[in-house]
């Protein structure tokens, strides 16, 4: 996913339209514990190059599904994500939060990559999933807890629970 400052000018109102399914080599995941894997990652916008401000501005979807591991019990779960965002690329060094086009070169990839791993949420839990116990311990849901706790009576209080008021 890289056009040249070339391929843009020749382009009819220099603007190019891009529609792809990508893949990530596993090697990719190796170093993060976050995200495990990407499966059928769709990638779709458009490049438009303003000669005015000598910038290219890409309108970039991206959808797919992200491979996460479970905060409970570690086992991989489809996550499906969707994100848009337009990109400004500089071909000049500049001041402004633009990403630079190396050379004469706008490469997507990098930048598609990032704004994938920004979709990464901050914890997920499979669905049904069986929470372990131990021999005196065990996880529960925190709904779980604050019920079990609401219905527990205060050991100190248990033995008013004995004490019946008379009657005049």
């Amino acid at each position: 996913m890289r056009w040249s400052k070339l391929e843009l000018l020749r382009a009819s109102e220099h603007t190019i339209t891009f529609d792809d399914s990508l893949s990530f080599d596993a090697s990719a995941f190796s170093a993060m514990n976050q995200i495990r894997g990407l499966n059928d990652v769709r990638v779709s916008g458009k490049l438009r190059y303003d000669s005015d401000e000598d910038r290219v501005f890409a309108d970039i979807e991206i959808c797919g599904t992200m491979i996460l591991p479970c905060a409970v019990t570690n086992e991989d779960v489809p996550y499906e994500f969707e994100t848009a965002s337009t990109e400004v690329f500089a071909f000049t060094k500049s001041n402004d939060d633009v990403h630079e086009a190396k050379g004469d070169v706008v490469e997507l990839l990098p930048v598609i990559f990032q704004l994938i791993l920004m979709e990464i949420p901050l914890k997920v839990v499979k669905n049904e999933v069986t929470y372990p116990k131990g021999n005196g311990w065990e996880v529960m849901k925190e709904s779980d807890y604050q019920k079990q706790k609401k219905d527990e009576i205060d050991p100190r209080l248990a033995k008013l629970m004995e004490f019946k008021a008379e009657e005049d």
